[in-house]
């Protein structure tokens, strides 16, 4: 598998691309075997915030636009899809940012 994980405090992408049956496999562990709700995170204003694994987008695509699996850590909106824009998927980081911000907006 190929991919990577961008850590944002807002919002973290984790994009894997692989074959077929290793998707499902990563999809089910992260979806279900990982209990999400357990952790307990606070923002800084000690306030709890649901912790919790969306599936944004699945699907196929021409080729691979990662090497190996990757941790990256931006402390900023703009580093973190410019770290996108470089491997040519800056969709990705505006599809799950934008679901991240209009999340909390909707559930009120």
């Amino acid at each position: 598998m190929t991919g990577c994980i961008v850590l944002y405090p807002d919002c973290c992408v984790v994009v894997v691309e692989g074959g077929t049956k290793q998707q499902k496999k990563y999809k089910k562990l992260m979806q279900h075997r990982i209990k999400w709700e357990e952790d307990i995170v606070k923002d800084p204003d000690g306030n709890e915030v649901p912790n919790k694994c969306v599936l944004v987008w699945e699907g196929t695509s021409k080729q691979r636009n990662f090497g190996e699996v990757k941790f990256k850590a931006c402390p900023t909106e703009r580093l973190a899809r410019e770290y996108f824009k470089k491997h040519k998927v800056e969709h990705y980081w505006d599809l799950a940012y934008s679901n991240a911000v209009l999340e909390p907006t909707i559930e009120v």
